[in-house]
Parts: C-alpha cells; sequence; structure tokens
C-alpha cells in the first residue's frame, strides 16, 4: 500500500514512526484496524512525505511542517521511482493499492513502468470518506 503523509501530525518533539507521527484520515482507519487486530501481519505499507520522500511505516521522523507541491513532487519523483523499483524487484505482490492526491501522484508519474505484470494494482479516487471506505475494505481484503 502507498499513502500520502498527512499535515495532521502528533506533535511530539521526539522521533516516531511515520506511522505514529501521522494522524490523517488514512492513518485513523490503519490505527483503528490495527487496535482491533484486523490489521494483516503481511501488509506493507509506504508513505509519500513531502519531507523524506518515499518512506517505509516505521521509519523514525521527526515532527515537520512541509507541504507538498508540483515542484518538490517533481523533485522527489526520480528517488522515489528509484526505491520503487527496488521494492518491487526484492518482493512480489499480489495486488497493490496506491492512495495518493494529485500532486503525490505527480511524485509517482511513469510508476506503472516498474510495476510487474502480475500485480494487480488500485488507484483510490473520489471524496475522503469513499476512500476511507475503500481503503479499509481493501486492506480487510487482504488474506
Amino acid at each position: 500500500m502507498i499513502i500520502s503523509c498527512s499535515d495532521s501530525k502528533d506533535p511530539g518533539p521526539s522521533k516516531l514512526p511515520a506511522i505514529d507521527r501521522y494522524t490523517g484520515a488514512w492513518y485513523q482507519v490503519i490505527k483503528k484496524l490495527k487496535r482491533k487486530g484486523r490489521l494483516p501481519d503481511n501488509l506493507d505499507i509506504l508513505i509519500i512525505s513531502a519531507r523524506y520522500g518515499l518512506i517505509n511505516s516505521d521509519t523514525e521522523i521527526e515532527n515537520y511542517d512541509q507541504r507538498m507541491d508540483f515542484s518538490r513532487a517533481r523533485a522527489l519523483r526520480g528517488s522515489i521511482i528509484s526505491k520503487m523499483k527496488k521494492i518491487f524487484s526484492d518482493s512480489r505482490y499480489e495486488s497493490i493499492l496506491i492512495n495518493l492526491g494529485s500532486m503525490y501522484m505527480e511524485a509517482i508519474s511513469g510508476f506503472e513502468r516498474i510495476i510487474p505484470d502480475e500485480t494487480k494494482v488500485k488507484i483510490l479516487k473520489g471524496k475522503i470518506g469513499l476512500r476511507k471506505r475503500d481503503l479499509r475494505n481493501w486492506i480487510l481484503s487482504i488474506k
């Protein structure tokens, strides 16, 4: 799963795993499923951060305030695509969910060329409520 960072964050001064630092809508869904013991162990969560680029959900990060814009997305694209290429060559995924807004999609523009043919890709679109529902349902569909 590839999701964007969020504007809302835990303001704590020490470093936190990214999954704990971010507190936005997608993270609320993920944390609720985790609390209920319904977050699959075989789910890899990658986060595109305006500050850090592509990171794992357990990467420890500081609190920061940096917004993604098209210029920043284009500047990050090369390193993000390179990291994605390595991840997808090291691991085989049955499916990948992408839940990114348009500026974050700019940061992965061209990703289709590096996804193995046998991997299903689902890109969430629409309003936040629909995307939260679809995110939850996709996570719960993982075997």
